[in-house]
């Protein structure tokens, strides 16, 4: 045969090869006939080395080749969006999270990814029940959990109900694999898959190549990891490979995590950032022999708890699905040539352009913030330390949100009205939700399981929209939401709109396109839901019927009943139609939004000081942020200056009203009487706080906020008015005893116990019997003057809020009961 080395060197003269790649290709044919050769002669090393390099480079050109064609398709469909949408610029910013109004008609990354992890936590809801996180954040069954981890990797347990529970993840994976590459991936086919891992660099950084090393390459199964120079295994089943012939490969896995990829590329002015579908497909290097190997070295390598590698890495994968569906293989490309063809279809329109190109770059903004980009940093140890600062302040300060949470009822009950839903069937659905377990079973029969069963922190996240932290801080915060009942309050509030909207579907199902309620039509029409599918999805046999008799049109149900159409195409349709319910669902309990996010945080990274300053200044008021945005857009959407007087009076009443409720359960958790409800101070208080930002309406009586902080320091954020709690004490008191002056160290310390103690100082049930029994007596051991100064400080609060204490300071016991007749003006005292 022709000297493989003389070939390529032809190729390259000719102009068909690059010599950097004739030169890798010459480098890996060497190296492979060098390692032949220890098991046969030479000539017939070189045959084999050649044969094997061949179809390494045939199965790579068939991906390359898969990925392009699915590109140029994405092209195609995005150039008929943009092509199409009234507004090309706010179709740009659509791509990634739906906004109403914009009249755009195709899926959004945001709200599809949503449906899609949904559809996975359905698929799997008997797995996530019996092993999801206790109050604490431990799963309720750590060792079902191993086995299925074990069983995952097809590691035999003897245990039915782990296979059972076990065979549920793997179909997820299977399918949501099928989609990835479906949509120009390349995952192969692995019936062991396990679940991914997530490598801690800090923690192999520490350990060096070669202690990390000799771990993995004992539990590594060498027989199912294939040589990208040979497109073969290293080693026969039950085989071990020469450790000579591995390292490189150990290497390349080692510099690749612990720098992040730069070992194999400079920088450069590109868009950036590899494609998913390539990064999908390098990410499964290491495959362990056994679930057992696979949990020990996540113990010392890891960066999560089993239950979250087995979530999270499913609910990656259907990100990436959502923005390979949506923008292609590379979504960042994709966004680029969308981008392209809404300045052409604008060119020549001056105040066009620059719209289209402030849009686009909020659109790349937005991008980042959804691929998770926009957190890489250098300053990673700088990111944790400010991370788990705000997860601990969530502690502190997030232990009576479910008190501020009964503004829920108002978004509720206005958009289930503005779809022609009965606002009071969905908050009776929620009652029933909270109270009964089997209506709640039911739910999770139709698809619909609850968030927390397989993300602990989506409650929090509401208010913090911060998610990455050490594990202590992560169980602080996330015990404190789970303990206050606000993570089950946002579930089952969620579960009830989703189940009423299919109910409220199920309703219409015997009519026509044509005949539904107008209101359900026009989300439809809006989301490209077409008469056709409407006949698909309406078919009686594939409604969920419950024992009582009573039915829903659930998609996720539909999917898995309907025989009509290829699965494919009922996958595409039952998510479009989740995607429409999710888009009414964040009117109705409002998150986190991408879009605020993006606009108030940009592109700054964490663990640098405009990332940090950004994040601590909107941390607690993502909430605010996607309530606000939401509904502006809500109201500019009605076509009729009526239709929007009506819906302006109907939420800002409703906000209104649950803002003043707030308001007073909020004092009386504090140990206080409700405030009288007769002043314009109450009353912008309480318009604010149903706007979720009830700390500024403490400015509207008073100088400082409910935890002593001025308006800099709240507008500010919580990290650096901590940060002010700490420093202002030391400082003050260090100049006292420079001028001669006393200190007041023991009255800033117990104050600062006071309000700062995770858990205990802020959650609902337990803040006042903490700050009486604890803190103020604390104050009055260490403070001579704590009596006399609480006496100016209830005299203060009657002159700024017209309120007493029902439980006196320093008291063991509550002296009397809480006066409800105060917040109407009088008192029952």
């Amino acid at each position: 045969m022709a000297n493989i080395h003389d070939c390529l060197q032809r190729a390259v003269d000719a102009g068909e090869l690059d010599s950097i790649r004739a030169d890798q290709a010459k480098s890996e044919f060497d190296q492979l006939v060098e390692r032949y050769e220890q098991a046969m002669p030479r000539h017939q090393a070189e045959q084999t080395a050649a044969i094997h390099l061949r179809e390494a480079t045939q199965r790579s050109q068939r991906s390359r080749r898969h990925a392009v064609l699915t590109q140029l398709q994405s092209m195609v469909r995005l150039k008929s969006l943009i092509e199409g949408a009234p507004d090309p610029a706010l179709a740009l910013r659509n791509l990634i999270e739906y906004s109403e109004g914009a009249g755009f008609t195709g899926e959004s990354i945001q709200t599809l990814s949503e449906a899609m992890i949904k559809s996975v936590n359905g698929g799997m809801a008997d797995t996530l029940a019996a092993t999801r996180r206790n109050l604490i954040g431990n799963s309720r069954d750590p060792a079902l959990l191993s086995d299925i981890i074990r069983e995952l990797h097809l590691e035999d347990t003897g245990k039915p109900r782990a296979k059972e529970l076990a065979a549920a993840v793997r179909h997820q994976q299977k399918r949501l694999r099928q989609m990835f590459n479906a949509h120009g991936g390349d995952i192969g086919d692995l019936a062991d898959f396990g679940v991914s891992h997530s490598h801690d660099v800090a923690a192999l950084r520490k350990a060096g190549f070669d202690k990390w090393s000799e771990a993995v390459f004992a539990r590594i199964d060498w027989s199912r990891i294939v040589d990208t120079r040979t497109g073969q295994p290293f080693a026969a089943a039950g085989a071990a490979p020469a450790r000579a012939d591995v390292d490189a490969f150990l290497t390349d896995v080692w510099e690749g995590i612990t720098k992040r990829g730069w070992h194999k590329r400079e920088a450069s002015m590109a868009v950036g950032g590899k494609a998913i579908y390539n990064r999908r497909a390098e990410a499964r290097v290491l495959h362990f022999k056994t679930g057992s190997d696979w949990l020990e070295y996540n113990k010392e390598f890891g960066t999560s708890d089993p239950f979250s590698a087995m979530v999270a890495g499913l609910h990656g994968l259907a990100r990436d699905v959502a923005m390979m569906r949506v923008l292609g293989p590379n979504p960042r490309l994709g966004l680029e040539y969308a981008a392209q063809v809404a300045e052409k279809r604008v060119a020549g329109d001056t105040a066009q352009e620059i719209r289209v190109k402030k849009q686009a770059g909020l659109a790349r903004t937005m991008l980042a913030h959804v691929d998770g980009s926009v957190n890489n940093t250098d300053a990673e140890g700088w990111a944790r330390f400010f991370s788990n600062t705000r997860k601990i302040i969530t502690s502190q300060k997030l232990g009576s949100a479910i008190l501020s949470a009964v503004s829920d009822t108002a978004t509720i009950s206005v958009a289930a009205r503005m779809v022609g839903m009965n606002p009071a069937n969905v908050l009776s659905r929620a009652t029933r939700l909270m109270a009964s377990n089997a209506t709640r079973q039911t739910a999770a029969r139709m698809g619909y399981v609850a968030d927390t069963l397989a993300d602990a922190g989506s409650a929090a996240a509401r208010f913090t929209g911060d998610t990455v932290s050490g594990e202590l801080a992560e169980r602080l915060s996330g015990f404190t939401i789970r303990a206050s009942g606000l993570s089950f309050w946002t579930d089952m509030n969620k579960l009830a709109f989703q189940m009423e909207f299919a109910g409220f579907m199920a309703d219409n199902a015997p009519r026509a396109f044509d005949a539904i309620d107008e209101p359900l039509r026009r989300i439809f029409e809006q989301r490209g839901i077409s008469a056709a599918d409407w006949d698909l999805l309406r078919n009686p046999e594939t409604l969920f019927v419950t024992d009582s008799g009573a039915d829903f049109l659930s998609p996720f149900h539909w999917l898995e009943h309907q025989t009509t159409v290829p699965r494919a195409e009922a996958e595409g349709l039952a998510l479009r139609l989740q995607m429409a319910i999710e888009e009414q669902l964040e009117r109705a309990v409002p998150s986190a939004s991408i879009e605020g996010r993006a606009r108030f945080v940009g592109n700054t990274q964490p663990g640098t000081i405009p990332g940090e300053l950004l994040r601590s200044s909107t941390m607690f008021k993502s909430f605010a942020l996607s309530l606000t945005l939401g509904q502006y857009r809500r109201f500019m959407a009605i076509p009729t200056p009526m239709g929007r007087a009506k819906y302006a009076a109907a939420i800002s009443t409703g906000l209104f009203v649950t803002g003043a409720l707030a308001l007073q359960l909020k004092e009386v958790a504090k140990g206080r009487d409700p405030r009288p409800m007769d002043s314009l101070a109450f009353a912008g208080a309480a318009a604010l706080q149903g706007g979720g930002l009830g700390i500024f309406g403490d400015f509207l009586s008073a100088e400082t906020n409910r935890f002593g902080g001025g308006f800099a320091q709240t507008l500010a954020g919580p990290v650096v008015d901590f940060a002010s709690s700490v420093a202002n004490p030391i400082l003050s008191n260090a100049s006292r005893a420079a001028t001669g002056e006393d200190t007041m160290l023991g009255r800033d310390a117990a104050n600062f116990i006071r309000f700062n103690t995770p858990v205990a100082s802020s959650l609902w049930p337990t803040r006042v019997a903490f700050d009486r029994l604890v803190a103020d007596q604390l104050q009055l051991f260490l403070d001579p003057s704590a009596e006399e100064l609480w006496r100016r400080q209830e005299r203060q609060r009657e002159r700024d809020f017209g309120t007493g204490i029902w439980w006196d300071r320093a008291s063991p016991v509550p002296t009397r009961a809480p006066d409800i007749a105060n917040a109407f003006g009088g008192s029952g005292q």
